[in-house]
C-alpha cells in the first residue's frame, strides 16, 4: 500500500509565478482635491489674468459680473485703497469674494485677509460667497477650504476673522496682501489702525465695502475728508440691473439676489424718501443725520459756499480753538455776518506763536473781538492778547474767554455753555443763516456731533474727551465755528441780544464793545 502523497509531491518541478491581481479598468483611485496645492500661475498666463481681473472672472470662473462689480474688480487692480458704499443687495460682497479668489490665483505668493464686525458676518457674507465660488470651480482652484480659510499652498491663502483685538493682524505680512473689510461702517477705529500697520509692502491693498450707516470713522472719512486718498465707488439700487433695466423673474439678464423694484418701492412707502432707511438701504447714501446727530449732513452740505441776496455790514468776529493735545489742531475761524471768510489751522506750536498768529489773522480782517476756548492753553492766549491790549502793544482787539464747561445762561435747557452754543449753531443751519467753506474736516466734524437727553430732560452733546475716548478726531474746527458764531449779527439786535448767551462778563464786554446799549 502506497503512502499518501504529501503536498510537496504534487508541486511542479518549477515554481509558478504569483498571479497578479486584476483591477477593473474603470477603477481610479480617488484624489483628495483639498490636499493638492494649486499650481502657481505661469508667467505668461499669470500676467494676463493678473492684469485683467474681469477677463479672469468671466473666462476662468465662468461668472458674469455686472457693471459695478467689474468696476470694483478693476479698482482693486489699479488702486491701493478702495472704498465701496452701497445699497442693500447690490452684489458688492460677491464682487469682493471674486476679487479675493482672483488675487490668490494670479500671484505666486499672496495673502487675503477678510474681516467684519462679527463672526456671523464673516462666515455668512463674504465667506459664504468664497465657498460658493470654490464649490463651482474645484477643478481650477483646488486647495483646502474651511468655513473661513482657503489654502492653495503654504504661501497662498485667504483667512477670515472678526476681532476686537488689534494684535490678531500682526504677522500677516506679504508682498502681495489684500485686506477686505466687510460691513466697514461697523468696524472699530483701532482695528483700522492695525490693518494699516500690516500694509507695509509695495503691493498691499485694502478694499472696504459696506452700507453707509455711520457718519464717523474710517469708512465715512474715505468718502469725505480722506477721499483724495481713496478710490471710491457708489452703488445705488437704481444702478443695479434688475431695477435699471426693469427686469422681472424669468427675463433674460434677471439676477436673483440683486435689488428689485418692488423691494425699493416697499422701503419708500414704509419710510419715505427723506428717511435714513431709504437713503442708506436704497440710495446707498450716508444719511442726512443719525438719530442722535445734532446737525444733519444735508443742512451742512447745503450751507457750503451759500450766498446771500442781502448785504451785511457786521464787524468781523473770530473764534479760536487752541490745541490741547498732540494730534489736536489750533483753529481760527473768521466770519462776517453769516459767512465764514477764513479758516486757518495749524498743529503743535507754542503759546506765543499761537497768540501771534491769532493776532495776525484778526488784524488782517479788522477783527476787534476774538472768542477763545478758555480751557487749558486757551486761557493763556486770552490773557496774553488782553495783556498786549492793556499795554497798548496792539489796538482795537480784545479776547473773550469762553469756558464750555461753565453753567449755561439757560440752565433749565442746557447743562453747560458748550451744549448751548452748539444748539444755537444747529439752529443757524436749520434757518439757513450760515455759509461755510468746503472743508472736508469741518463737514465731517459737524456731522459727527451727537447728543442725548439727560434724566432731567436737558439736551447734552458729547464732550471733547468722550469723542477722543471713542477714537475719533477732536472736533477742533467745529468748536472754532461755534465760537465764531456765539456773537449776534446786526440783523438780530432788535430781536435778541445774543444768539448764544455767554458768561455774564463776556456778554457785558461784548455789549460795551459793539455799542449794543445805544
Amino acid at each position: 500500500m502506497q503512502s499518501p502523497r504529501t503536498r510537496s509531491q504534487f508541486a511542479p518541478s518549477t515554481p509558478l509565478k504569483p498571479r497578479k491581481q486584476r483591477r477593473s479598468p474603470r477603477y481610479t483611485r480617488p484624489r483628495k482635491i483639498s490636499r493638492i496645492p494649486t499650481p502657481a500661475p505661469s508667467t505668461e498666463n499669470g500676467n494676463k489674468t493678473r492684469n485683467t481681473p474681469v477677463w479672469f472672472v468671466q473666462h476662468k470662473l465662468g461668472e458674469t459680473p455686472w457693471e459695478k462689480q467689474q468696476e470694483i474688480l478693476n479698482a482693486v487692480r489699479d488702486h491701493r485703497l478702495v472704498a465701496v458704499r452701497s445699497c442693500n443687495a447690490s452684489g458688492k460682497t460677491y464682487a469682493a469674494a471674486l476679487a479675493a479668489v482672483w488675487w490668490l490665483m494670479t500671484h505666486d505668493e499672496a495673502i487675503v485677509i477678510t474681516t467684519a464686525p462679527s463672526d456671523r458676518q464673516v462666515k455668512e457674507t463674504i465667506w459664504r460667497e468664497i465657498r460658493t465660488i470654490h464649490s463651482k470651480n474645484k477643478h481650477l482652484i483646488r486647495g483646502k477650504i474651511t468655513a473661513t480659510r482657503l489654502e492653495l499652498s503654504n504661501k497662498r491663502f485667504a483667512y477670515g476673522f472678526s476681532t476686537n483685538t488689534a494684535e490678531r493682524f500682526q504677522g500677516f505680512h506679504n508682498e502681495n496682501i489684500l485686506i477686505i473689510v466687510d460691513e466697514a461702517s461697523g468696524v472699530r477705529e483701532f482695528i483700522f489702525d492695525a490693518i494699516v500697520g500690516s500694509m507695509t509692502s509695495h503691493n498691499a491693498k485694502m478694499l472696504m465695502i459696506g452700507n453707509p450707516t455711520s457718519l464717523a470713522g474710517t469708512f465715512y472719512d474715505a468718502f469725505h475728508k480722506n477721499r483724495k486718498h481713496w478710490k471710491t465707488i457708489h452703488i445705488s439700487a437704481f444702478d443695479t440691473p434688475n431695477i435699471k433695466l426693469d427686469l422681472q423673474p424669468g427675463d433674460n439678464g434677471y439676477t436673483p439676489g440683486l435689488a428689485t423694484r418692488p423691494w425699493a418701492d416697499d422701503v419708500l412707502k414704509q419710510h419715505g424718501d427723506t428717511s435714513s432707511a431709504y437713503q442708506v438701504r436704497v440710495l446707498g447714501q450716508f444719511p442726512d443725520a443719525a438719530d442722535d446727530t445734532l446737525i444733519s449732513l444735508k443742512s451742512i452740505e447745503e450751507a457750503i459756499n451759500r450766498s446771500f441776496d442781502y448785504g451785511h455790514d457786521d464787524e468781523p468776529v473770530m473764534g479760536l480753538d487752541v490745541a490741547r493735545f498732540g494730534n489736536d489742531q489750533t483753529v481760527a475761524i473768521v466770519r462776517r455776518g453769516p459767512e465764514v471768510i477764513q479758516l486757518a489751522a495749524h498743529r503743535k506750536t507754542d503759546l506765543m506763536h499761537t497768540t501771534g498768529r491769532a493776532i495776525e489773522i484778526a488784524q488782517s480782517h479788522g477783527v476787534k473781538t476774538i472768542f477763545v476756548d478758555d480751557i487749558g492753553l486757551g486761557g493763556g492766549v486770552t490773557d496774553r492778547i488782553n495783556e498786549l491790549q492793556k499795554n497798548r502793544e496792539i489796538r482795537d482787539l480784545k479776547a473773550v474767554g469762553i469756558n464750555g464747561a461753565n453753567k449755561s445762561d439757560e440752565p433749565e435747557k442746557f447743562p453747560n455753555l458748550r451744549t448751548q452754543m452748539f444748539h444755537g449753531l444747529r439752529q443757524r443751519f436749520i434757518d439757513r443763516e450760515i455759509s461755510i467753506p468746503n472743508d472736508a474736516e469741518l463737514i465731517s466734524q459737524l456731522a459727527s456731533i451727537t447728543y442725548r437727553y439727560s434724566s432731567n430732560n436737558k439736551l447734552q452733546i458729547e464732550s471733547k474727551q468722550q469723542i477722543r475716548d471713542a477714537g475719533r478726531q477732536s472736533p477742533d474746527k467745529a468748536d472754532a465755528l461755534a465760537l465764531a458764531f456765539c456773537a449776534p449779527n446786526h440783523q438780530q439786535r432788535n430781536n435778541q441780544l445774543f444768539a448764544f448767551p455767554l458768561t455774564r462778563e463776556g456778554v457785558e464786554q461784548y455789549k460795551q464793545h459793539m455799542g449794543f446799549n445805544q
